[in-house]
């Protein structure tokens, strides 16, 4: 909402650099516009205009700093000019200087939202120093008052830090939960398009696919099948390094994003992980697909190999490993019929009348097609069945 009242020729990447902006403008505004009901000194008004003319001077300044390229703390710069200027504006007046006292609460709240509790305590001997500007003189009574601006001061600006962290634990949950699928805690398809996009050549996408998953569901129960997923996640999740990626692409289907990841270096940990995956004793195999990002082809095209290649897989009698063969065309290349079963035979195979055609598939094995992010098996006799 803060941003919505920035103008454009304010605005940056950084949100703390827009504020301090307008902390400036602001100060330098409230200056003039209340001085007339303060003071009819022609000294005073000159003044004025020169501390207002030097924070115009800073925040023009700053429209040409690049900020990215500084630390976050280097943002400090606009309270600490505030105080500069109110130090000035008391240095330089007379009898109106503590009008402008409650400019300086605002200053905390600033660095409490933008840089934390600790940082506010950098700043609070800049602002006593402004404070006693302001005031003229440091009396005993002033002191006491100065003891107590300061306990709000730090005060405010702790309370701002902890309301800022607070709301961006939430924040970073409400997106975790938006791209972690709550079964096995992988990513998710919104997680993995995200993760997707930011591939780069050199790096690996393994499809993975539980074998005859269906058949776990069927006899065992969906409570069965939940916990062969939520397993199988957990195992994927051992093997991951730091830098790779994992999400349950759909049904039993699964995707990896191995990072700067070579054909032979993914095989041999697609066979660790199948080890470790055996010894859970849950009867289920598995079989992957891979294909290599080269920067030549979308992403989209890069999972549709992989898909390919998991087809070879499944087709070569499962729980094995294939990796994508070049020109190989994709399977999921175009769209599959809305009902299978009623395309028409295909030409020179009247003995299997209800398959599309598949040219990449032998016409003897199971077809797997993709029906809104999930994924069914076309068997060569019966109704469709997952896989």
């Amino acid at each position: 909402m803060l941003r919505r009242i920035v103008p454009v020729w304010l605005r940056t990447d950084d949100l703390a650099v827009e504020t301090g902006q307008l902390l400036l403008l602001a100060t330098g505004a409230m200056a003039l516009t209340t001085a007339p009901f303060l003071t009819r000194s022609g000294v005073t008004w000159h003044a004025l205009a020169g501390v207002c003319g030097a924070l115009l001077l800073v925040v023009g300044a700053s429209l040409w700093v690049s900020w990215a390229a500084l630390p976050h703390w280097a943002s400090l710069v606009f309270p600490i000019t505030t105080l500069a200027a109110l130090a000035a504006i008391g240095l330089t007046t007379s009898g109106i200087a503590d009008a402008y006292v409650g400019v300086i609460p605002l200053l905390f709240v600033y660095v409490g939202v933008f840089h934390g509790a600790r940082p506010a305590a950098w700043v609070l001997p800049l602002a006593w120093v402004a404070y006693i500007a302001m005031a003229g003189s440091l009396t005993a009574n002033m002191a006491v008052r100065l003891l107590v601006y300061s306990t709000v001061w730090l005060a405010t600006a702790a309370l701002m830090a902890f309301m800022v962290d607070q709301q961006r634990a939430v924040t970073d949950r409400l997106e975790a939960a938006a791209l972690t699928d709550p079964l096995t805690t992988l990513g998710n398809r919104r997680g993995l398009d995200a993760r997707l996009a930011t591939v780069t050549p050199g790096d690996c996408v393994v499809i993975c696919d539980l074998d005859h998953f269906k058949t776990v569901n069927d006899t065992r129960g969906h409570a069965a099948g939940d916990a062969v997923l939520g397993l199988f996640g957990a195992t994927v999740t051992q093997h991951l390094r730091r830098r790779d990626y994992a999400a349950r692409f759909g049904g039993e289907e699964f995707a990896l994003v191995l990072a700067r990841t070579e054909p032979a270096q993914a095989l041999a940990a697609l066979s660790s992980l199948r080890a470790e995956w055996d010894a859970a004793g849950t009867g289920v195999t598995f079989s992957a697909g891979l294909a290599m990002v080269d920067g030549t082809r979308t992403t989209a095209a890069v999972v549709a190999a992989a898909d390919s290649a998991l087809y070879r897989a499944k087709a070569d009698g499962r729980d094995r490993f294939r990796v994508e063969i070049a020109d190989e065309p994709a399977v999921l290349a175009a769209a599959p019929p809305a009902v299978p079963h009623l395309v028409a035979p295909m030409a020179g195979s009247p003995t299997l009348p209800t398959l599309p055609t598949l040219p990449t598939i032998p016409a003897d094995v199971r077809r797997r097609a993709s029906y809104g992010g999930r994924t069914a098996v076309l068997a060569t006799t019966g109704a469709p069945s997952h896989a």
